[in-house]
């Protein structure tokens, strides 16, 4: 579990995302999972600069558990309904893909005790996976179907995805 200061970096991470989101013109859902990808993108910062086995038992499981849920809400909210517009269907195809690798990588470090020799290169390997993610999704998914399905509908779908993420199982 983050202590109180990578709690605070997080959050502080997910205001400068949300900020961002606004600049672009993003609304509702869209911004709300660029304020996620924040909190969880410092988490993960933390604990690439650590080796400390106790660092990454206490912020890994919040990260994992993070990803997840953000990928079920997508998964079950947000692309589905991007699948409707043939503007971006595209992007929910590959989003689709992309998840699968998600899951591959988390399950890839979840093989390895935080102080094996191998659990920093697959949390490494995870992390970059989400960067690039996070990449694609805000500079070009979100852009384009914030555009093409409008701002009502991105802020229709927000507490459907939040509403989705509770049933993600995190074990």
């Amino acid at each position: 579990m983050p202590n109180r200061v990578e709690e605070a970096t997080s959050a502080a991470m997910g205001a400068i995302k949300d900020v961002k989101a606004t600049v672009k013109g993003l609304t509702g859902v869209f911004k709300h999972l660029m304020e996620e990808h924040g909190k969880v993108s410092a988490l993960i910062t933390r604990v690439k600069m650590s080796s400390d086995g106790d660092v990454r038992a206490r912020l890994y499981p919040a990260i994992r558990s993070e990803l997840l849920r953000h990928e079920t809400g997508e998964l079950k909210a947000v692309y589905p309904a991007m699948a409707e517009y043939p503007e971006v269907s595209r992007i929910a195809q590959e989003h689709a893909r992309e998840a699968g690798e998600l899951q591959r990588h988390i399950a890839e470090v979840d093989k390895y005790n935080y102080g094996d020799s191998g659990w920093g290169p697959a949390f490494e390997r995870l992390a970059e996976l989400v960067q690039a993610h996070v990449a694609t999704e805000e500079g070009e998914y979100f852009p384009r179907a914030q555009k093409v399905m409008g701002e009502d509908l991105a802020k229709q779908l927000l507490p459907l995805f939040e509403s989705a993420k509770t049933t993600t199982p995190t074990a």
